[in-house]
């Protein structure tokens, strides 16, 4: 639900630096409580990549909360500093949440994890009658459905006006790309119909269970379940590289906040401050029980919750380069389990436009750290996400930031590359793309996709003022000018700039438009993007 480093954060768990080690043999092995050292390196962080707004960290050592702290500011150039109670979206992360709900429904006989979906949702359908079928509750939580990587995510992204009820009506019309039960494809869509059982056997909204069952148990005072709850509560504002040439590059910029992803809550609605997410922290490594004797739910179901369900990855294990790559990933219900240096590590990523974050839990230890940021800064995110763990262990023998500066630039590299390939016309006209095979009135109309809703076309101005414009009846975000960028094919330049545009493939016979499809421009666009899985009709 960002770009660049939401999809790295959810992807690129095994990725490699590709050079030699990067040593740092001024740094002994840790001594101290790892709290001051995941503080002082978060200070270092901050130091080497300085267009970084802010961080929120909190550290959980053997079930104590040693850290709770904000570092820099919550919009940059401004004067407000992140504190231990600024709120972050903390996006995904939201996921565990949502498995706790079901386990405690679980506990209460009010449920069972293998239960079809279709006892408290009737109406629930996929797009294969077989699947709807064998879907149970627990494959809503553990992306194994066949569905494709982010499949439906325009329903939630960005700021679209579609429901809960729409989003889990939707789902018939997705296609299955994969086999059922037969392989990992992360998804949202999914998270959000485990959202409508709670709320289907409890009788009240996702968001109402969250508050009532976990967030005032734990006087997790400063978080909210939705982003449109947060009020006057001191936030984060969220920034991002808007180019050029595409989102990733060029200088930071503070982004809108997106206020309105109540119907997503149950994938990622949750907004945390670093002294609350501790209390989380605290009862996930309790198995259900908080400091104080507070328990939410009994150590089978938190065994239950960290289980492996689905494999998502594997390797050959740690390299000089990247000494923490797993030989095997999983996934559970609503949590990433793999190794950690020897050690199993239960972890999840989180990523908003402007927002990402990191959960890492080392049960063996009884510790673990979050880290929340304001800005979509991959080596930031890379460096914390590994060097933070790595402290947890009482080491910093890696250079995690010289190394996720190196994987940046090549990245960097790369990007540019690919995205001067990818917005370069092949049509081989006067400017290098081809003329469009009809007149552009002949491209407007309303274009409807079955899952989505409708797409738009218009024509503005006359003669050769002539243009187009698109507008996502359902995405107030996803609108603005159509563009001729070769051929039938255009291209939008949506007037929120923040927004990822996309190329627009109009199907031509016999002299009409029949349809067209979609994908993103930047070859880097975020997965929530699904413009691919839109299979539009003009209707």
């Amino acid at each position: 639900m960002i770009a660049t480093t939401r999809r790295a954060a959810l992807l690129s768990a095994f990725a490699t630096v590709g050079a030699a080690a990067l040593a740092r043999p001024a740094f002994a092995r840790q001594t101290g409580k790892a709290g001051a050292a995941v503080d002082q390196f978060a200070q270092e962080v901050m130091a080497a990549f300085p267009d970084e707004p802010g961080l929120g960290i909190t550290v959980v050592e053997d079930g104590e909360i040693t850290l709770a702290k904000g570092y820099g500011v919550r919009r940059l150039g401004g004067p407000d500093k992140v504190t231990d109670s600024t709120l972050f979206g903390v996006a995904s992360n939201t996921k565990a949440f949502t498995a706790a709900a079901l386990a405690m429904l679980v506990e209460e006989g009010r449920l069972a994890w293998d239960d079809p979906v279709t006892k408290y949702l009737p109406a629930f359908e996929m797009s294969d009658p077989i699947v709807t079928r064998l879907m149970t509750v627990r494959d809503l939580l553990c992306h194994r459905s066949g569905l494709t990587l982010g499949a439906g995510d325009l329903m939630i992204w960005p700021n679209p006006i579609h429901t809960r009820a729409d989003i889990v009506a939707g789902l018939k019309y997705l296609p299955i790309g994969g086999q059922f039960r037969g392989g990992y494809a992360y998804d949202n869509v999914l998270y959000v119909a485990a959202g409508e059982v709670i709320a289907a056997l409890t009788g009240a909204p996702w968001e109402v269970f969250i508050q009532k069952r976990i967030l005032d148990p734990l006087k997790m005072t400063d978080s909210v379940p939705l982003p449109s709850l947060i009020g006057d509560r001191p936030r984060a504002e969220p920034h991002a590289r808007m180019g050029p040439p595409v989102r990733g590059l060029g200088p930071q910029t503070v982004l809108p906040f997106d206020g309105s992803f109540d119907s997503a809550g149950a994938a990622g609605g949750l907004n945390a401050s670093p002294r609350d997410i501790g209390k989380w922290m605290q009862v996930q490594l309790g198995l259900g029980t908080a400091p104080g004797g507070v328990k939410l739910w009994t150590e089978a179901s938190g065994r239950e919750m960290w289980k492996p369900q689905t494999i998502t990855a594997w390797s050959d294990g740690p390299t000089a380069d990247n000494p923490v790559r797993a030989s095997l990933q999983a996934y559970a219900l609503g949590w990433f389990v793999n190794d950690h240096r020897g050690e199993k590590i239960v972890w999840h990523t989180g990523g908003l436009a402007g927002f990402i974050s990191y959960t890492g839990l080392l049960p063996g230890r009884k510790s673990g750290i979050m880290v929340m940021t304001n800005a979509e800064e991959a080596p930031v995110f890379r460096s914390l996400r590994y060097g933070g763990p790595d402290r947890l262990q009482g080491r910093s023998d890696f250079d995690w930031i010289a190394s996720s500066k190196k994987v940046q630039a090549e990245a960097d590299a790369k990007l540019v590359k690919d995205a001067a390939e990818a917005m370069t016309p092949k049509g081989g006209g006067a400017n290098g793309g081809a003329p469009p095979t009809l007149p552009l009135a002949a491209y407007a109309g309303t274009y409807r996709d079955p899952w989505y809703g409708t797409v738009t076309v218009s024509v503005a101005g006359k003669g050769k003022k002539t243009s187009l414009k698109i507008a996502f009846d359902k995405t107030p975000a996803l609108r603005g000018a159509l563009e001729t960028f070769d051929g039938d094919t255009f291209k939008t330049r949506f007037d929120d700039r923040s927004q990822e545009d996309a190329f627009v493939v109009f199907a031509v016979k016999d002299g009409a438009v029949t349809g067209a499809t979609m994908r993103a421009v930047s070859p880097l666009a975020d997965f929530s993007y699904d413009y691919q899985d839109l299979k539009l009709v003009k209707t």
